[in-house]
């Protein structure tokens, strides 16, 4: 395998802040498919948080909590799921989708749990994962699942691996720190950052530390150090703004590319396979369109998604509101 995922070294890159400059998204990136979403008052659709496609289903988790299935070709919604609560079937606080070839899973941060889900959006079960600390990010493997704690806890490093009863196996990058009991922000920074798994084309699992700003290749058995970021600090800081941080990692036909906050605003720096910056800047396309933000990668794919006030009579967010899910490929 070529690029970053065939290294073995701990290669460093630095970010450069260009707030001057917007990101080529079209050199790069090409629409493969539009899907117009055509909820209605039975099926009510927020903002769209995390995405998992199988077959010709997109899967989409709402910022009101509600699990989507729609129809990649119609943009109808199929069906909806959502119980929050406490319950066997309920959760509290989702964050995550992701899946294999039979099952949906749902990652819930405050109920420290995996739920389990057909792809009907049937239940089929709650797995616990009471033994990591602040877990808010998931992935399936085929015997298991990866997860990321945003800070070390009774011996659990930053990245577990479990089996797929939620029972851990291996933890990587133990990295003690002292957590103030009064303050959230490790948990919250990592809520920030969408998505921390990227599967590569050879079965591998590209893994990103938001907080060590350092990303690893997980090859079933071991988790290999790839490349470290450097943030460029030498920047003209807007007031009541925070210092730039990295929200994700992308793995694209052996390229690098990085989403970064940078005075609220969200850059994109892209780099080749021998880690040679090729376009950076910010990510909006153009005047009439939004921020390029990508929820999630799917193979070569980016998925991004915007909501639309087109609908009569929607009023944000307890209403059905009409959504855009567009799938980018890379070029």
């Amino acid at each position: 395998m070529t690029g970053c995922a065939g290294k073995k070294k701990d290669v460093v890159i630095t970010v450069q802040e260009q707030s001057d400059k917007t990101f080529p998204v079209y050199d790069y990136f090409e629409v493969e498919k539009i899907i117009n979403v055509n909820a209605d008052d039975n099926h009510l659709l927020s903002d769209i948080n995390s995405v998992h496609i199988n077959g010709d289903y997109i899967y989409t988790l709402d910022s009101n909590h509600k699990i989507s299935k729609i129809d990649i070709n119609t943009g109808n919604i199929i069906g909806q799921y959502c119980q929050v609560g406490r319950g066997p079937q309920d959760y509290m606080f989702p964050i995550g989708l992701s899946g294999d070839d039979k099952n949906l899973y749902l990652l819930d941060l405050m109920g420290k749990s995996v739920h389990k889900f057909s792809y009907d959006l049937k239940h089929q079960g709650k797995i616990s994962i009471e033994e990591m600390n602040a877990t808010s990010s998931m992935y399936k493997t085929k015997d298991g699942f990866l997860f990321f704690n945003s800070f070390d806890s009774e011996g659990t490093g930053r990245f577990a691996v479990t089996d797929n009863d939620g029972k851990k196996k291996q933890s990587f990058i133990n990295k003690k720190e002292e957590i103030l009991p009064e303050t959230d922000a490790p948990v919250m920074k990592t809520i920030f950052t969408d998505q921390l798994f990227v599967p590569t084309p050879d079965g591998k699992v590209f893994c990103f530390d938001p907080d060590g700003l350092q990303a690893y290749l997980y090859d079933g058995k071991d988790m290999v150090p790839q490349l470290r970021i450097a943030m460029d600090m030498n920047y003209e800081k807007q007031p009541q703004t925070p210092d730039p941080f990295v929200k994700q990692l992308y793995y694209m036909n052996g390229n690098i590319l990085i989403n970064y906050s940078y005075n609220l605003e969200t850059c994109l720096s892209y780099y080749d396979k021998n880690f040679k910056l090729i376009a950076t800047g910010t990510s909006q396309v153009s005047d009439d369109q939004p921020p390029f933000k990508p929820i999630c990668q799917t193979g070569d794919r980016l998925i991004t998604a915007k909501s639309t006030d087109d609908t009569p009579g929607a009023v944000l967010p307890d209403r059905s509101i009409q959504a855009q899910i567009i799938i980018h490929r890379a070029k």
